[in-house]
């Protein structure tokens, strides 16, 4: 299985697999439409024999062809730009709110509900992502799926049926697979999959139009039927355009069944499990509805789902957008004889309910040893096993019950954030209060005074965490609200007029990631695949992680990391005595331009680094996390519970 570097660089390589796939399905629809068009012009010609100026003397002509063709090139641009522009808007939450799913409240106190969440909190953190919103789809079918053009905008929809029939287990296992087409970045493959295919689907809408369209009469003003030549020119057009959705909804479905694979093994890697996945998919196979989902937007979504979401012939292998499920239960289970048993809903409601009504076992998940090596680690980005996931329930069990509490409630996650901006110094800490009470919702303000002391006692090694778990929740507040945050974050900060590491770290991880609820943001480009190209500014982040780490000998800890970025010439060790911050920004706007390939030696560099002297200082991997984070690279946590 590739690492997390080669699936994205492989997510490329099928995404000009599908725009290639794409423009052959449009070329087919022009000349289509151009044959369409002229046999509607040629039944024209029967009732309009006496205008012998419009008769059609060649069936093919460049001038025709020509109009058509621009015509034609234009609906279908017009409609993939304007659906991908509007996804992009939106992010996962729009195939979300397409398909009528409702947002699960951070602090609901649903015991499902809150495994569901807590399950997402536990994968999000051993993935080293911000953990997404989560959506709950009114369906009793069985099934869930994420989208998104990336983690920072990605969500994760659940069905109701799955909620409730699913055991913790098995409903781990298909969060896993769906956390794996985040990190493997099927989910951008699939948001772009959906704005083509609207465009190609405008075509038979035109069709239909033109089939539907009524004249009216000159001078007695009566509505009149359809022209027949217009009949048969519209028919053929629609005709046209469903034979050319058909070919590219195969595309679509055959780009889905590809990834269907990896992502149960990837699933399997993370719980260390299989009989949760594989559990699933058999209760899905015995379960009446099975993993259905009925609704009007159903069939363009069709392929973000765990499961076929659609019954009858769109089961059939050569239609599908899922594998078969017995042959998927079998590669989980090779000792499987293909026969599940029927599933009684009641009981089984039961029975989950009842699991759910339990505490989490507290003696479970405490991990050791979780980072022996530089390549141990690399190896584990993307691919999270069962160890990060067991860390990750640690470090939640770790954290106050009060502050969980209130990081997951939109109104308190304000107050956590400004805790964590609070200066240690109290002469720092009364000026930033003070500000703070100006200028935040004075409900805000009095919840922060009730939780600072406890976010002032979590060790140093939870606060990106405790970050990340307060996304979902800050995600949800209004523009107004997150304008004024967005402020009273800045006063934190500049409150003893200089900015340092942490604090400018925590301020670029978190708005990097709400901007896009908020704001227009545009897809960075890769402009940079040579490591000549940004030499230096690896050469600066890597002085920036040996002060932070505290190293004895640092010019043997940069030469050592340097030679993990580049076997050529190494530029000499750089001085950075003044404007950190500005040399770390700069540096971070540039390598975030960078190739996957790329990204992977650079973070190899900086876990090397990190690793070079046996201990790791919490600041270092901090700084490590944001790097990380710029990057667009998911970095489980260190476990430094061993050293």
């Amino acid at each position: 299985m590739k690492d997390f570097f080669g699936q994205q660089e492989q997510a490329k390589r099928n995404t000009s697999f599908l725009v290639l796939m794409f423009v052959c399905a449009v070329i087919l629809i022009v000349f289509s439409v151009y044959l369409a068009v002229t046999a509607g012009l040629l039944v024209t010609q029967v009732f309009i024999a006496q205008q012998t100026d419009l008769f059609i003397h060649d069936f093919w002509d460049v001038d025709r062809f020509l109009w058509i063709n621009g015509i034609t090139l234009m609906i279908v641009a017009a409609g993939s730009v304007y659906r991908t522009h509007q996804l992009k808007q939106g992010g996962g939450s729009a195939v979300a709110a397409l398909l009528a799913a409702e947002r699960v409240p951070s602090n609901s106190m649903d015991p499902l509900h809150s495994r569901l969440l807590n399950i997402v909190e536990e994968m999000a953190i051993a993935s080293g992502m911000p953990v997404p919103p989560v959506y709950l789809l009114s369906q009793s079918g069985i099934n869930a799926f994420a989208a998104g053009f990336g983690p920072r905008d990605a969500v994760i929809t659940v069905s109701q049926g799955a909620v409730e029939l699913l055991s913790r287990d098995e409903l781990q296992g298909v969060i896993a697979h769906e956390f794996s087409h985040i990190l493997n970045g099927d989910i951008a493959l699939k948001m772009r999959l959906m704005g083509l295919l609207f465009g190609i689907t405008l075509i038979s809408d035109c069709g239909i139009v033109m089939m539907t369209a009524r004249g009216s009469s000159r001078h007695h003003g009566q509505e009149r039927g359809t022209h027949p030549a217009m009949l048969v020119m519209g028919f053929m057009i629609f005709m046209v355009g469903t034979i050319g959705s058909v070919f590219a909804d195969m595309i679509k479905r055959a780009v889905s069944r590809q990834r269907e694979f990896l992502a149960d093994a990837a699933a399997v890697q993370f719980t260390r499990n299989p009989e949760g996945i594989a559990g699933a998919l058999k209760v899905i196979g015995g379960y009446a509805s099975g993993s259905r989902i009925q609704h009007a937007a159903t069939q363009q979504t069709s392929h973000f789902f765990f499961c076929n979401a659609v019954k009858s012939w769109e089961n059939k292998n050569w239609w599908a957008t899922h594998p078969p499920l017995i042959e998927r239960i079998k590669r989980l289970e090779p000792g499987f004889n293909g026969h599940v048993n029927s599933v009684d809903a009641v009981t089984r409601r039961a029975e989950v309910m009842s699991g759910a009504m339990h505490a989490f076992d507290a003696g479970q998940g405490i991990a050791t040893g979780l980072v022996a090596s530089a390549d141990a680690l690399m190896l584990s980005i993307g691919k999270p096993d069962g160890e990060a996931l067991q860390h990750a329930r640690h470090i939640l069990n770790r954290m106050p019950k009060r502050v969980t509490d209130f990081a997951h409630d939109s109104f308190t996650a304000r107050a956590v954030m400004y805790a964590l901006l609070l200066d240690s110094a109290s002469t720092i800490r009364k000026g930033q209060l003070n500000q703070l009470q100006k200028q935040a919702d004075a409900s805000v303000f009095r919840e922060l005074l009730d939780i600072q002391p406890l976010v002032a006692k979590l060790d140093p090694e939870l606060r990106i965490p405790l970050l990340e778990m307060l996304i979902p929740a800050l995600k949800s507040l209004s523009r107004t609200q997150f304008d004024t945050f967005r402020g009273c974050i800045s006063s934190l900060i500049r409150a003893d007029h200089k900015t340092d590491l942490f604090e400018y770290m925590l301020q670029r991880m978190l708005l990097r990631h709400l901007y896009p609820s908020f704001l227009k943001t545009k897809p960075l480009k890769v402009c940079f695949d040579s490591p000549e190209q940004v030499i230096d500014q690896v050469a600066e982040l890597i002085v920036l992680l040996i002060d932070r780490g505290r190293h004895v000998n640092p010019a043997n800890t940069f030469k050592l990391a340097m030679s993990a970025f580049h076997e050529g010439d190494m530029p000499d060790m750089p001085v950075i005595s003044a404007g950190v911050i500005h040399t770390l920004d700069e540096a971070l706007k540039k390598l975030e331009r960078s190739s996957p390939a790329l990204k992977r030696t650079l973070l190899k560099a900086c876990v090397v680094t990190v690793l070079a002297d046996g201990n790791t200082a919490i600041a270092e991997i901090e700084l490590v996390r944001a790097i990380a984070d710029a990057l667009d690279v998911p970095v489980p946590p260190f476990d430094t519970s061993t050293q």
